[in-house]
């Protein structure tokens, strides 16, 4: 079941990281203002987000949350 994900880190992720999750989840954003970044919005079953956390465990990111982000459906029928 693939659920949306928004996920933040301390600080900046190395450009190769970027890169990198990219290519694996294509239309996937990243965004940074020094002091975190912030993917706001992936798309992704439990296996590619646990994918996604060993490539930040890998650079040393720290994490800083892991929210699962309901869908217009679920927030209409709880």
């Amino acid at each position: 079941m693939t659920t949306n994900y928004r996920v933040e880190v301390r600080g900046v992720l190395p450009s190769g990281l970027n890169d990198e999750l990219r290519r694996r989840f294509s239309a996937v954003v990243v965004q940074s203002d020094g002091d975190r970044t912030v993917i706001p919005s992936m798309a992704v079953d439990q296996a590619a987000l646990r994918a996604v956390l060993d490539l930040l465990w890998d650079v040393d990111g720290e994490l800083l949350l892991v929210k699962a982000i309901p869908s217009d459906a679920e927030r209409r029928n709880p």
